[in-house]
């Protein structure tokens, strides 16, 4: 599979996906990830599905792990949403949410995929 076309069908994948779930729920912020569904669904199907494919055609333990753990924390946006007393899996965040949750999400993965790095250069 060419990386580009993976990655690509998945970023169109998870904007329609986006999109339906906000015509749905009849919240437009969910397609720019301005709620808590909205932030899942990018996790789980811009990030986590390119990653899970790539990684089967390249036998990659990192993207596979990444993959993983973009999965776990969609999972883990939704039911905090959900658990939260007062939140609501298609309430709005603030901009300046998003963004400071865009900026943790966004090290967290990076962090991870550097030690994953790490790790697998010093056991080979």
């Amino acid at each position: 599979m060419k990386e580009s076309v993976v990655v690509g069908a998945s970023l169109l994948l998870a904007i329609l996906t986006a999109g339906t779930v906000g015509l749905l729920t009849d919240s437009y912020a969910t397609a720019f990830a301005g709620t808590p569904v909205g932030f899942a669904v990018y996790l789980v199907v811009g990030i986590g599905l390119p990653q899970y494919l790539l990684s089967r055609d390249g036998d990659s333990a990192t993207r596979l792990g990444l993959a993983a753990l973009s999965v776990v924390a969609g999972v883990l946006v939704v039911l905090a949403s959900v658990v939260l007393p007062s939140a609501s899996p298609t309430a709005e965040w603030g901009a300046g949410f998003v963004l400071l949750f865009l900026v943790v999400v966004g090290n967290v993965l990076g962090a991870t995929v550097r030690a994953f790095r790490d790790g697998y250069r010093t056991s080979g």
